[in-house]
């Protein structure tokens, strides 16, 4: 199971969603009051976070991050490296969501450059 039990400094518990793999997400309940971001200027993206958490999908680690517990949630138009936290092991409540980072998503874009020569390059 990719959840480790964490106990914040209030007593409640909460679980930390850690993996070295892809985890798959069901169907979450997440509250606006949940979000906690590192920078402002997040915030008009989170609506976009909170529906991709709602419908389910998929969190993929941050292999630069190292720390097994970022990952990156894809939106519709957006790729968030979050950190999660749900109240059960089945993941069908997200406690706390912290957002790390917030970029335009690249997914099904592909780069093609041409070489000096005109050749085509992938």
């Amino acid at each position: 199971m990719p959840v480790v039990k964490k106990r914040n400094q209030q007593t409640e518990s909460r679980l930390l969603l850690e993996s070295d793999e892809p985890v798959e997400l069901p169907p979450a309940e997440v509250d606006e009051g949940a979000v906690v971001l590192q920078f402002e200027t997040f915030r008009p993206h989170v609506p976009e976070l909170l529906a991709a958490l709602r419908e389910g999908g998929w969190a993929e680690p941050v292999p630069v991050m190292m720390d097994g517990a970022t990952f990156v949630v894809h939106g519709a138009t957006r790729s968030f490296w979050v950190k999660l936290w749900h109240s059960t092991p089945e993941r069908a409540a997200v406690e706390r969501v912290q957002i790390i980072s917030c970029l335009p998503s690249t997914r099904g874009f592909q780069v093609i450059v041409e070489d000096p020569e005109g050749l085509p390059r992938r």
